[in-house]
């Protein structure tokens, strides 16, 4: 019997397809696909202006009593080119980021929010800024979203007590990524006899001073709508990977190099020089805010040339590092802030670049479109050339923020032992029921906005709400809380709690499978276990606690950090001390966008409700 011959264009055909689907595999994604621009032949808004720094005037703030200020927003979008590629972008009053507020402790400000959006409703919420809860900006928690030609007026008193680096952003969907943030800035009022920019907390009185404050808002950024990269993210066909970006930001511009381009992501692209030069005088000593806006990655800031000097991490004073001068800070993860002194070059010759880390850890695939390091001028009267970052003969000195305790006066106010203990689980789920799309649990749950009926859960009794909300039910007085989140995914996550700050006691993550933390069942956690017995009865005596009782396991409260928002370590868990004093319903999440929209939150209910789930009952998701 005679063999048969394939056909030569079969041939070539089948090696065409293997080529294709290689590729693919290798790239362990399907291409975010292109879909149409729908921009005008000509659009106003190809010659962009750019904004060479945010200059902060707390000159304007300190010195006078509080006061109610009165704004006005309509939120829109139009296409823009923040770094030369072509995306439609959410503007506040035609801004991007939108308008920086600036404020002092005690001043009341009432915010006018017209959504002029086309499509999307949309909500905003004050980070880090404790609020009653109805004005938290929560979608489907606090409140309704802002429809389309709708508006709502939020109301805030700041406390007398409260100051330091905020920000709003949108807490509705995924606006967010297409850019509806801004900066929200609460100086501390001060005597006209005080110098400005005095903190004998944080720094000696020789070194406090400085001249200039200026916020940086720095984020990753994508040039696909973030609807359509969430769409990407929840095709089972892209395995739960997270979307990696393609670029990065610094208040709202950036440059892009357009032969970067994937071929199979096509871009609208220009090529254009970048005007972030954040002062013309290397001899000046400024305090720089720093809040990191993106969707998905952590950062490192490099002032090679220059000497930091950490003051606050997400508004609160931190213990300063006294050990050796530093010129590196982070990693600053997603919904973090940092404030810190940059002290004058000590060699005006030299170029005193500022140098951005994307963070890589939460990157699953490679995407060549993306230049991951970049270096930036900071002191320049000319028009500033990001480059990818090149290794320099200064030796860096490197400060991981997170490992950072709080100022000792910060750290008195931890109590020995908590009133409740509750044990949560968090991950990623890829489950055959939900089609194999990727969601966030927490233990059996995962969050979505009440259904039946479609109101906010503030508006509702505990008894009525629906099979996708998870909570602590805390009591209705005030109560210290100790609350285990146990991350069992192979990455990081960062967790935002509204309405509250925490005092981070223990962070831990395991070398080898997972690490995760009960106190009803573990009698010393894991962060413990390899120490001695004398390290865990100093432990014990610092905290007044008795290491035979798992519920007073001794925490080193010495190296506590205050915060809002806290990285919880791939495979590892992290324990929490709050008071909850504050009432209402408040939400608990991831604050990647890709995780929280999908479900990765929980909720803290502040008004006690003794019918309610208490969260340490439930198993972990299968």
């Amino acid at each position: 019997m005679s063999k048969v011959q394939r056909p030569w264009p079969l041939v070539g055909c089948s090696l065409v397809a293997c080529i294709l689907i290689a590729l693919v595999y290798l790239l362990q994604l399907t291409p975010i696909p292109p879909g149409p621009l729908d921009v005008p032949e000509h659009h106003p808004n190809d010659e962009r202006v750019t904004r060479p720094r945010i200059e902060l005037h707390p000159e304007d703030h300190i010195y006078r009593t509080p006061v109610t200020q009165h704004l006005s927003w309509r939120v829109t979008s139009e296409y823009r080119r923040p770094d030369g590629v072509l995306k439609r972008v959410c503007l506040v009053n035609g801004l991007f980021p939108g308008p920086t507020i600036e404020a002092r402790s005690g001043d009341t400000l009432i915010i006018t929010v017209a959504n002029d959006l086309p499509e999307d409703s949309i909500a905003l919420h004050w980070h880090g800024l404790s609020v009653a809860n109805d004005m938290d900006g929560a979608a489907g928690v606090s409140q309704s979203p802002i429809a389309p030609g709708k508006q709502f007026v939020y109301n805030m008193t700041i406390t007398p007590d409260q100051s330091g680096t905020f920000w709003y952003h949108a807490h509705s969907g995924v606006s967010r990524a297409d850019g509806l943030y801004g900066g929200l800035i609460v100086h501390a009022p001060a005597s006209k006899a005080t110098v400005r920019g005095l903190y004998p907390r944080a720094l000696g009185e020789e070194t406090s001073s400085y001249e200039k404050e200026l916020l940086f808002l720095i984020g990753d950024w994508y040039h696909r709508s973030a609807k359509d990269v969430l769409d990407w993210y929840t095709d089972p066909g892209n395995f739960g990977n997270e979307p990696v970006p393609d670029s990065l930001l610094i208040h709202g511009v950036g440059r892009f190099a357009c032969e970067m381009a994937v071929a199979a992501r096509p871009v609208d692209c220009v090529a254009q020089s970048t005007n972030i030069s954040f002062g013309p005088d290397p001899r000046r000593k400024l305090r720089i805010r720093v809040v990191n806006t993106g969707a998905l990655a952590g950062f490192d800031l490099q002032f090679i040339h220059h000497r930091v000097d950490l003051l606050q991490v997400d508004s609160v004073d931190v213990k300063r590092p006294t050990d050796q001068p530093i010129n590196s800070l982070g990693t600053l993860y997603p919904g973090q802030r940092m404030d810190f002194i940059l002290w004058p070059t000590q060699d005006t010759g030299h170029h005193s670049p500022m140098a951005v880390h994307l963070n890589q850890e939460c990157f699953k695939y490679a995407n060549p479109a993306l230049t991951p390091n970049q270096s930036f001028s900071l002191h320049s009267k000319s028009p500033s050339m990001p480059t990818v970052a090149t290794e320099s003969t200064v030796k860096i000195h490197h400060l991981d923020i997170q490992e950072v305790p709080s100022a000792p006066s910060i750290i008195q106010a931890i109590p020995p032992t908590a009133q409740q203990t509750h044990v949560v689980y968090t991950k990623i789920q890829k489950m055959a029921r939900h089609s194999n799309k990727p969601f966030g649990y927490f233990n059996q749950t995962t969050w979505r906005p009440q259904q039946d009926p479609p109101v906010p859960l503030t508006y509702l009794p505990r008894s009525k709400w629906d099979k996708n909300q998870l909570a602590i039910s805390t009591g209705s007085t005030p109560t210290w809380i100790d609350l285990v989140i146990n991350n069992l995914d192979e990455g990081s996550h960062p967790f935002h709690l509204h309405g509250h700050s925490f005092y981070i006691l223990a962070t831990h993550q395991s070398e080898y499978g997972w690490g995760s933390y009960n106190p009803f069942v573990d009698k010393v956690p894991p962060h413990l276990s390899s120490d001695s017995t004398s390290i865990l009865q100093d432990g014990a005596d610092s905290a007044g606690s008795n290491i035979d009782d798992p519920l007073t396991v001794p925490y080193d409260l010495s190296r506590a950090a205050l915060r809002d928002t806290v990285q919880i370590p791939s495979r590892g868990y992290a324990v929490l001390r709050f008071r909850a004093d504050n009432p209402g319903v408040w939400l608990l999440h991831c604050h990647i966008l890709w995780h929280s929209v999908t479900g990765m939150a929980m909720l803290i209910d502040v008004q006690g409700n003794p019918a309610g789930l208490i969260a340490h009952n439930a198993s972990p998701s299968r």
